[in-house]
């Protein structure tokens, strides 16, 4: 998947419809609507979007229903979802997060940032969900249990995606303040393809040879690589 892409805004305010709408196709974003719960249900499957940017204050409390019901759909579930809320509240944005958004922000949030916040929850390739400003990544719903240097190595090879992240700049990664083996790389790479596969897969590191690493999702013809 690259970006940008398909976007679904669920948002029944017209005027707020219309800013985001705007600043959205500017970016580059394809943009469909949808106004109520029920409407984002049918929408989100018939588009397969790759993103949602829903309101919580839709009319009736229908924002946190839509925002689970669209995560209990087997065959687009997966979508990366981000939720505009007027809720500061820790806890209640906590409670979102376990409804299945990947991001809350302010329903007031400057829209430059949530074109920013909306990139970077795009950065999922296939299964994989990677936080790039940490390195935490999950499968699915599960996380994964990463060191620091295979965060720093999985950030590089996110940020290139779909391109390829050359040996030179894994080598120079900001966690290695020595380079205590010319092989830190591999083994890195080799721990990280283990902890995928172990996770439930879905996601390769291709070596490029001489040349670095693609991340990408697998195709159902793929085999895994050798470690």
């Amino acid at each position: 998947m690259q970006v940008p892409g398909t976007a679904l805004l669920v948002e029944d305010d017209p005027e707020v419809a219309a800013t985001l709408r705007s600043h959205l196709t500017r970016a580059g974003f394809t943009v469909y609507e949808a106004r109520s719960e029920r409407d984002a249900l049918r929408r989100v499957e018939g588009i397969a979007p790759d993103v949602v940017i829903l309101d919580l204050a839709l009319e009736n409390g229908g924002g946190a229903g839509a925002c689970q019901r669209i995560r209990e759909l087997p065959s687009v579930g997966d979508v990366p979802m981000l939720v505009l809320s007027a809720e500061s509240d820790v806890t209640a944005k906590l409670a979102l997060f376990e409804l299945g958004a990947d991001d809350v922000v302010a329903s007031t949030c400057d829209p430059t940032e949530l074109l920013a916040r909306v990139r970077a929850i795009l950065r999922r390739i296939g299964p994989l969900r990677i936080a790039l400003a940490t390195g935490d990544a999950w499968l699915a719903e599960r996380q994964l249990e990463l060191t620091n240097g295979e965060r720093a190595v999985l950030i590089e090879l996110a940020r290139a995606y779909p391109g390829l992240t050359s040996r030179t700049v894994l080598d120079r990664r900001p966690d290695q303040e020595r380079d205590v083996s010319s092989n830190v790389t591999e083994v890195l790479v080799a721990r990280l393809r283990r902890k995928i596969a172990a996770a439930g897969g879905g996601v390769e590191i291709h070596a490029v040879r001489r040349s670095g690493y693609v991340l990408r999702p697998m195709t159902a013809a793929a085999v895994a690589p050798a470690y």
